[in-house]
């Protein structure tokens, strides 16, 4: 799976050469032409028929991008909803699943106000970085918001919800990652991009995720770039920093220990090398890197190997996601290197900080607390 997603991206990206690559590349552009067709009309269809769309009674706010792999969307609806919450706001997190998840069910009377059945690791991290919080997973999102609203919630943050407009929203936030801000240029599956640039045009506010990973002068031009392309929406930018380390138990250690640590690192996310760039500022000596597929889910042999690599180079630390270690709980045991886990935060500069404290205010003040 790993080498076969590499190739592809290696393909696309165009750093695969020769005629059959050519070829290739061309055949994908054809099909991306009818992607792309298709994505536009449905777009067109959603704006010219206001009936397509469902209102549910209670604000919503999307969090979304343009393009397959990881711009921050989970830590952002972290970060969204705890705003919320510090509002003394009720709020839903509706997330679809992964993978035909079976549907959860909103109640009033369950704890946090959502009965689980089953839940991916998105959904888990929710859980536990905001647990004020309900979380609704259902693969159809008009149902999870009813349901969120009959359970009570004052405030619904959709996570990867850009895409799915059938659910109206008040409130549109799409996060452009400063590292691959637009997926090759070209629409699935000649390139990365879920719909083309020109739908950021919807943002109510566009977040510049990692920009403290690009140079001045490469933020300066993403910013033109998008300026230009969603006719001059309100940009902000952030960053994802690592706020501290912790063990599988809780147990907390601070970053300064960050310098003494020669690790192996690993994990199953979308953009692995931005989790390894915010390793390595952090002063950690990386002594082997895994990368994973997207949710990956890890054999007992992969566990085994990870501790007799890190024992094999004389690690101090095995160093992963925290939506890796959901995973990994009851299965991971401790042995002469210690599993240590990198907690998240996205953080904005004043100026964009203030700017998303002020939309907020603006969006809760239409709608007033609601108590049963």
């Amino acid at each position: 799976m790993q080498a076969r997603q590499q190739q592809f991206l290696d393909l696309i990206a165009g750093r695969t050469t020769g005629l059959f690559a050519d070829l290739a590349r061309g055949l994908l552009f054809a099909l991306s032409l009818v992607y792309s067709l298709v994505i536009r009309i449905r777009n067109i269809y959603y704006d010219v028929f206001p009936g397509a769309v469902t209102r549910v009674g209670a604000p919503v706010i999307s969090i979304g991008n343009i393009t397959v792999g990881g711009t921050g969307k989970t830590p952002m609806t972290v970060e969204i909803a705890q705003r919320i919450v510090a509002r003394n706001r009720r709020v839903a997190v509706l997330t679809r699943g992964y993978k035909g998840e079976r549907r959860v069910k909103a109640s009033a009377a369950a704890p946090g106000g959502v009965v689980v059945e089953a839940e991916s690791d998105e959904a888990m991290l929710l859980r536990r970085s905001c647990p004020q919080a309900m979380v609704v997973i259902h693969p159809k999102r008009v149902a999870g918001a009813k349901a969120a609203v009959e359970a009570g919630a004052e405030v619904l943050v959709m996570d990867d919800g850009f895409q799915h407009r059938k659910l109206g929203r008040n409130f549109d936030i799409v996060l452009v990652d400063a590292i691959a801000p637009f997926g090759y240029g070209c629409v699935l599956p000649r390139g990365l991009l879920r719909e083309p640039r020109s739908s950021l045009r919807r943002a109510d506010l566009i977040v510049i995720t990692r920009s403290d990973q690009v140079t001045d002068n490469d933020r300066k031009l993403l910013r033109g770039r998008i300026e230009r392309i969603a006719d001059r929406p309100p940009i902000v930018e952030a960053s994802h920093r690592i706020v501290e380390f912790a063990d599988l138990r809780g147990e907390r250690m601070p970053l300064e220990c960050a310098e003494a640590m020669r690790a192996v690192i690993f994990a199953g996310i979308a953009n692995f090398e931005g989790f390894r760039r915010s390793v390595e500022e952090l002063g950690v000596e990386v002594a082997a890197a895994y990368e994973y597929p997207d949710h990956h889910e890890y054999a007992a042999d992969e566990i085994a190997g990870l501790r007799d690599v890190a024992e094999t180079l004389e690690a101090n630390a095995i160093l992963t996601t925290e939506k890796d270690a959901v995973k990994l709980e009851s299965r991971w045991k401790e042995g002469t290197c210690r599993l240590l886990v990198l907690k998240l935060a996205i953080e904005f500069d004043a100026a964009g900080d203030k700017m998303l404290e002020t939309k907020l205010d603006a969006l809760l003040a239409r709608f007033p607390e609601r108590r049963q």
